[in-house]
């Protein structure tokens, strides 16, 4: 494989992520066939239900005006009005659905529950104990006892946590009207409800600050190097990794993290921020095996190209690659089109 097909894979798999994430709404109601396989769909379709819990209760406790009718019974009301096609909370579960099956698959494949790289993060009595700390907790509360995964109010992006609650509030409202609510009044104590409840909200208790705060300390000390990356991966540390990338390629978190669902992109972002060869390879194949469905290409076999490549292109290449996912998407688009590739 040459440099421009490992760009070419990787701007491929983007636009795919693209409009799956547009359409994963509709995409999770789709047989297996269409690529997500029943584990990740039910656990997908639980996040859903679960933040369309949590965003009703929230409303309910902040205007006694909302609270009509049995609790938890809006999911399906939620679904079947094609709410869930437009907001960005599919998207947002698909997500997290995914990246806790690869963390699993990732400390199956290496075989470590943190790499040694990883071991200087220790929570307790490290050089960085307090942003560690800061970001075991976030992972805690993005995990369930029994091992499954949660989606955290705060983790959801502002804007599509701002119409989730919208549309939550609206299937409440609509609730109350049936029972003869004055509209009017009714409206405004939802709108009121809405911000109070979103008010409550600190975004600050995600993990991908938690997360990015770590990663910027650990540059600050000179100590985010390859061998951290490496160790990181190896223990099924997502956002961790994400956050790492980010800092060291000058990109988004939430751009660093959506490269890591591919290993072609992972590649490309790995040369970005210059990894030793070694490493990277070691590296892509083992996110190629966890991301692996047990069907298609052998996974180890495409890793081997794709390192093939990575030795071929050229780092200023791939950071200039990786940074185009900072402009306004329809710009980019038109960019690569005009060039004569899809984007």
């Amino acid at each position: 494989m040459s440099a421009d097909a490992l760009l070419a894979a990787a701007q491929d798999a983007a636009a795919f992520l693209d409009d799956r994430a547009a359409t994963a709404g509709i995409a999770l109601a789709r047989p297996p066939a269409f690529g997500i396989d029943d584990e990740t769909r039910a656990r997908a379709g639980l996040l859903i239900a679960t933040a369309i819990m949590s965003a009703e209760t929230a409303l309910r406790a902040a205007e006694p005006a909302l609270d009509v009718g049995d609790p938890g019974t809006l999911g399906d009301r939620f679904i079947l009005a094609g709410l869930l096609a437009r907001s960005g909370l599919a998207a947002a579960a698909l997500l997290r659905a995914e990246e806790h099956r690869l963390a699993a698959a990732l400390i199956r494949v290496t075989g470590e529950t943190e790499g040694p790289g990883a071991q200087r993060l220790d929570p307790i009595g490290g050089d960085f104990a307090a942003e560690a700390f800061a970001v075991r907790a976030a992972e805690a509360a993005r995990t369930e006892r029994t091992g499954d995964p949660l989606l955290p109010l705060h983790d959801i992006a502002a804007e599509d946590r701002h119409a989730l609650f919208w549309q939550v509030a609206a299937c409440l409202a609509d609730r109350a009207l049936a029972t003869g609510a004055p509209e009017e009044t009714l409206h405004r104590a939802a709108a009121a409800a809405v911000a109070r409840a979103l008010a409550a909200i600190d975004d600050g208790e995600g993990i991908a600050p938690a997360a990015m705060r770590l990663a910027y300390r650990l540059d600050a000390a000179q100590q985010l190097d390859d061998h951290l990356l490496a160790g990181t991966l190896a223990g099924g540390r997502i956002a961790s990794l994400a956050a790492m990338l980010a800092i060291r390629a000058g990109i988004p978190f939430d751009d660093s993290r959506a490269m890591l669902t591919d290993p072609a992109r992972f590649a490309v972002l790995s040369r970005a921020c210059d990894v030793e060869r070694g490493i990277a390879a070691a590296m892509i194949l083992a996110l190629a095996l966890g991301l692996d469905r047990g069907f298609g290409p052998d996974p180890a076999e495409a890793a081997a190209v794709l390192v093939e490549a990575y030795g071929l292109l050229p780092v200023d290449r791939a950071r200039a690659e990786v940074r185009r996912v900072r402009l306004e998407p329809q710009y980019r688009d038109a960019l690569a089109a005009l060039a004569g590739r899809a984007c």
